[in-house]
């Protein structure tokens, strides 16, 4: 993939779709297991599982983010700087 992806391209949108969708399914998950104070091995796998929810999401959110942007772009090295 050189060329980068649009804004409008149905594989872009339902990647984000699925991102925002993790992030907030996680954040309920959290608020639920704080809200109604779940103990146990229980609340702390509901806990836990909601914040890797959330983080999946935003990986995601980020693997789309850079879909849309150019594959080359011009950097520079400190290895490859001659000094003369």
């Amino acid at each position: 993939m050189s060329e980068p992806i649009d804004h409008t391209s149905r594989l872009y949108r339902r990647i984000i779709g699925a991102a925002i969708g993790a992030v907030v399914g996680g954040g309920i998950i959290v608020l639920l297991g704080v809200g109604f104070v779940w103990g146990g091995i229980g609340g702390g796998f509901a806990i836990g599982a909601g914040v890797g929810l959330a983080l999946v999401g935003t990986y995601f959110w980020g693997y789309a983010n850079g879909l849309r942007r150019p594959v080359s772009r011009a950097t520079w090295l400190p290895s490859r700087d001659v000094q003369g």
